[in-house]
């Protein structure tokens, strides 16, 4: 009775504005005091160098470093192949995979998502979709990534179109024809994004003006700077033909001066010239990849294969961020869209690209393998998807060939000599052998049926005469056989000695007895 009051008491809880309380409609956003009919971004530096314009930023890719590793960050994307998922297990669902695929196939994905992924640098990156019809299905005709200047954002984050005529509140751009791409903002109030170029633009101003002044001192130390000393009875004219003179040194091969003049040349100290303009230029190129690549050993020098490799896992972490980021763009907008007028009801396909590195089929084959020894065994659509296509299973060999006999027991050790050598290296390696030994010896005494160290050759061959010649005992006498080679083999690794020399009384004694 307590349980249907309670469930009637939450049935009659009603939601009080389901609806969204905080957006920025309206002008109710206080971070912008000076919304108009536009919204401007709330980037710092726009709005206080670059009046709210993003040409701003142009000239920062002129910069080497910053063009190399936008074009590194870039391309580790585009780089990788992307693949289709179907958007649900029926047989729509994989129709629709089958458009989106050939549409995208067709559209030239890689050099979109290229495009589409400097919205890295700037924030945000437009384009508009162009649609054609083949029969009852719609798809593009073509994609084209847009200037971004061209576009704002209203109050309600509509996109609008600035024109000529039109240059204050822009044209309404309708959503279904346009691809928006946001990024790097800290929150969803924000329709411009933050791109990296707001974090580069003081590394890479600095480090222009460094090289003005590098460039200055270069000049001014790069020779020596000549003094002309005249008599105080000199004339203007011969101050000034001595100026003339001095000025000449820095490209004629001789002058002449006047008698009773005289020039000289001051060399400037050792290293006037470098100061730490080079340092400066270093730290802000070391900067600029830190921001871009958020590491700095696939760009600099000097770094260690371990330092590499830890620095390439934060790479893989920011290449795969913008891999799924521009996807699920792009799935959310234009996929989503289009599969709806194609497919009703149909849960739209994904498209996604690749991230991870293929399997080391080196490393692959050790670890099957020790999986097969201890009785695990692949399946063949694991096969294909470690090793590709081009692989068949095989019928294991006949061990008895036709018109020969069956081998006899002692030949089973040769067959498994390769596994028991690699097992016996790995027990080694692990440590183990010394207490494998003891009891393994134990197991091919009681084999032996009882047989301890000491006991003469001939009552050693009496007895495996009988287990050979015994049906019953095949197996016990392949058992033994094939214990005894491993006990051998970790006894000679462990630099055992095997006493097979006579006992003190005379008599042989058996082998195995292991020495101290």
């Amino acid at each position: 009775m307590a349980r249907k009051t309670s469930t009637m008491r939450l049935r009659s809880v009603r939601l009080r504005n389901p609806m969204e309380l905080a957006g920025i409609q309206g002008g109710r956003d206080i971070t912008r005091p000076w919304i108009g009919p536009l919204l401007e971004p709330t980037d710092p530096i726009l709005r206080t160098r670059g009046g709210g314009s993003f040409d701003i930023y142009k000239p920062i890719l002129t910069d080497p470093q910053v063009k190399s590793v936008m074009t590194q960050r870039i391309s580790a994307v585009t780089s990788r192949e992307w693949e289709v998922v179907p958007g649900e297990d029926t047989a729509a669902g994989k129709r629709a995979a089958d458009w989106l695929r050939e549409e995208l196939a067709a559209l030239k994905f890689d050099r979109l998502t290229e495009k589409m992924l400097w919205g890295l640098f700037y924030g945000y990156s437009v384009a508009e979709q162009m649609y054609r019809r083949d029969g009852r299905l719609w798809g593009w005709e073509e994609i084209r990534v847009r200037d971004r200047v061209r576009f704002r954002f209203d109050e309600n984050c509509g996109l609008r179109l600035l024109t000529l005529s039109n240059m204050l509140t822009g044209e309404e751009m309708p959503p279904e024809k346009f691809w928006v791409f946001s990024t790097g903002a800290d929150h969803d109030d924000e329709p411009y994004g933050l791109g990296l170029a707001h974090w580069l633009y003081w590394p890479v101003w600095f480090k222009r003006n460094g090289l003005k002044l590098w460039l200055i001192a270069l000049d001014k130390f790069g020779m020596p700077t000549a003094r002309g000393k005249y008599p105080a009875q000199a004339t203007k004219e011969e101050q000034q033909t001595l100026l003339e003179a001095v000025m000449a040194i820095r490209s004629e091969a001789g002058i002449i001066i006047p008698d009773g003049m005289d020039i000289e040349l001051l060399s400037a100290p050792a290293g006037a010239s470098s100061l730490d303009y080079q340092k400066l230029h270093d730290t802000m190129d070391a900067a600029i990849s830190k921001i871009v690549l958020s590491q700095t050993m696939t760009t600099d020098n000097g770094s260690s294969r371990s330092q590499a490799e830890v620095h390439d896992d934060v790479g893989d972490a920011v290449k795969k961020s913008d891999a799924d980021l521009v996807c699920q763009s792009f799935n959310e907008g234009p996929v989503a869209r289009l599969c709806e007028f194609n497919f009703p009801g149909v849960a739209p396909p994904r498209v996604w690209r690749k991230m991870e590195d293929p399997e080391d089929t080196t490393a692959a084959v050790d670890r099957d393998e020790k999986l097969h020894r201890i009785g695990w065994q692949m399946t063949e659509d694991r096969v294909k998807e470690i090793y590709g296509d081009g692989y068949e299973r095989t019928a294991p060999p006949d061990p008895t060939p036709p018109g020969e006999d069956a081998p006899e027991a002692g030949f089973a050790e040769h067959r498994h000599e390769s596994a028991l050598d690699r097992l016996a290296a790995e027990i080694i390696a692990e440590g183990h052998a010394e207490t494998a030994v003891e009891p393994l010896f134990a197991d091919i005494a009681a084999l032996l049926g009882g047989i301890a160290p000491g006991t003469t050759l001939e009552a050693l061959r009496a007895r495996l005469d009988a287990l050979a010649a015994a049906p019953s005992d095949g197996q016990a006498m392949t058992d033994l056989l094939t214990e005894a080679s491993f006990a051998a083999r970790l006894a000679g690794e462990l630099g055992a000695v095997v006493d097979d020399s006579e006992a003190a009384d005379g008599s042989d004694t058996l082998p195995g007895s292991v020495a101290p």
